[in-house]
């Protein structure tokens, strides 16, 4: 007996649908900042996000039965339904960080960044684009390499491990730009750089299924340090966010890479961490050359 909808088609399908949601309701949101609708531009930005939760989270992976009749896919529809709510109930799945935590990083961030270029097409073309890539990696390889990282390939976990990076940059670009925007305290935007460190890296220990101590108290030390570096750099920086958001993500690389290769790989040499601190200070020496700290906001 034949499936109804084949479960790699209902993926495909899914994130075509997912992908595609999200290009047309950022494309609208941009049209409406552009035209200076603040109300209709959240109120676009907040439907396509909860048509993304529903979708992800109650429509991906139902496990729909092969079925000969309309009856009888109705009947498999509503119990997929329900064992999908028992799944989402069990406490060791923690399912929401499979499918909330980086997608809605990834998504406020760029509706952040459009509400602060309103009438810069190009970077929020840019955006569109990218985030919508970005999501769709999240989409269709989120599950696959949450339950079956090892047998994932290299190329669909660097894959999702560039679009983590991607969301470090934009959540970090767009906190730096509404903190500034709105005038907040710097104690705000330092919190604000460690609650993102602290979400995404997290994050990515789950997806190793790894959740020991001494790696969580390394987590927190190195998030802590992040908003140590941001209460600094929202001193200092100057008008360009962006800037400030690379230097807080390349940080944010060298604290990550060293807690993967400590704790899930293993493999953790001086060589290594040496390799990491030569990356970050080559972009902190680019970033500083070309930064004008006379010029502020």
């Amino acid at each position: 007996m034949k499936h109804v909808i084949h479960p790699s088609k209902q993926k495909f399908v899914i994130v075509a649908l997912a992908v595609g949601a999200t290009a047309l309701g950022l494309a609208a949101a941009s049209r409406a900042i552009f035209a200076y609708q603040i109300g209709e531009f959240l109120k676009i930005s907040l439907y396509v996000y909860i048509f993304l939760v529903v979708l992800e989270n109650l429509v991906f992976d139902l496990h729909l039965r092969p079925v000969r009749t309309v009856g009888a896919l109705e009947r498999s529809f509503f119990a997929a339904i329900r064992e999908r709510f028992h799944y989402m109930g069990e406490r060791r799945h923690l399912h929401f960080q499979n499918y909330l935590v980086l997608p809605s990083i990834i998504y406020w961030a760029t509706v952040a960044l459009f509400f602060l270029s309103p009438f810069e097409n190009t970077i929020k073309l840019i955006l569109i684009l990218t985030t919508t890539l970005a999501l769709g990696i999240s989409f269709w390889y989120l599950k696959t390499v949450f339950y079956a990282h090892h047998e994932a390939s290299r190329g669909k976990r660097q894959l999702l491990f560039i679009a983590k990076l991607y969301a470090t940059f934009l959540a970090m670009s767009a906190s730096l730009g509404i903190s500034r925007y709105f005038g907040h305290e710097v104690l705000w935007f330092a919190l604000l750089v460690f609650s993102i460190s602290f979400l995404l890296m997290y994050q990515a220990l789950f997806q190793h299924n790894y959740s020991g101590f001494k790696a969580v108290k390394f987590l927190l030390v190195s998030s802590i340090s992040l908003g140590t570096i941001g209460y600094f750099v929202y001193i200092y920086w100057s008008v360009n966010y962006f800037s400030g958001a690379l230097l807080l993500t390349a940080v944010y690389n060298a604290f990550w890479g060293i807690i993967h290769h400590r704790y899930i790989d293993q493999n953790l040499t001086r060589e290594l961490v040496y390799e990491y601190l030569a990356v970050l200070f080559v972009i902190v020496v680019i970033l500083l050359g070309g930064t004008n700290f006379g010029e502020r906001i």
